[in-house]
């Protein structure tokens, strides 16, 4: 099994940016993309385009250009695919979209920033737990993957400057807790399973001052897995060669 998760910028954007071209090359089972940023009306042209390849899943924001994931699968999968946690201040973002599979779950989040002021991090923390709720609820049928843009670099080796930025949303230790809190659940950081402690490994890059150039970044995307698929990791990769977004894709195989 080959996932795929990147946080896009924009659907829109990146289509005109190979994106389509990347993914028939690289040919993975599940792209799971976070902030598209698009309508279905938006992109009618797009899905025409790429249903050759993938059922095709959006899941967007209800305020236009804002937020939104999505999930394109290989139709041999044939996923039963579910929007939302049936809560609607999160779900009129289109923060939450999962999909059972025969084998698996998996949960695809664009996980709230907390905003400069902190003034949504309750909302992001609020979120992330109900996530993770229903996510273990669903772990006593099938194993669980959770990906996608969780918005907090967990450990210092996790971003560039983890001293400068001790105050600020994505590493509050309130929200680094809550990834401590997944792992005490029973979920492991795929990419720190195998590389527990490889340092300079990013995501997210501003686009500002030459951030990736410099990598002077963080790591903000990841695959959360239960140990069922842990016993079967074969690889995790940031596909920082890919560009179009100011992140970077992810992908693991298993």
């Amino acid at each position: 099994m080959h996932i795929v998760t990147w946080n896009i910028n924009g659907l829109r954007a990146i289509a005109q940016k190979g994106f389509a071209d990347w993914f028939i090359s690289h040919s993975p089972d599940i792209i799971a993309l976070q902030e598209i940023k698009a309508q279905d009306a938006d992109v009618d042209h797009l899905i025409k385009i790429w249903s050759e390849y993938y059922e095709i899943y959006l899941y967007p924001a209800l305020k236009k250009g804002y937020s939104g994931t999505a999930l394109l699968i290989k139709k041999h999968l044939k996923p039963n695919v579910h929007f939302g946690i049936e809560d609607e201040k999160f779900d009129c973002e289109g923060r939450l979209i999962w999909c059972e599979c025969a084998d698996f779950y998996l949960f695809n989040g664009y996980f709230p920033n907390g905003k400069e002021d902190l003034s949504r991090v309750d909302y992001k923390l609020e979120f992330s737990r109900k996530v993770l709720k229903l996510a273990l609820l669903k772990s006593k049928i099938k194993p669980i993957i959770i990906t996608g843009d969780l918005n907090t670099a967990h450990t210092e080796i996790d971003l560039a400057r983890p001293k400068a930025n001790i105050k600020n949303t994505g590493f509050l230790p309130r929200e680094r807790a809550f990834l401590d809190e997944m792992i005490s659940a029973g979920l492991y950081d795929a990419f720190r399973v195998l590389y527990p402690d490889l340092v300079d490994q990013y995501t997210w890059w501003s686009y500002r001052g030459g951030a990736r150039e410099k990598n002077v970044g963080w790591r903000l995307d990841y695959f959360f897995i239960d140990e069922r698929i842990k016993n079967k990791l074969k690889e995790v990769k940031h596909l920082t060669e890919v560009h179009g977004s100011d992140h970077c894709p992810v992908e693991i195989k298993f």
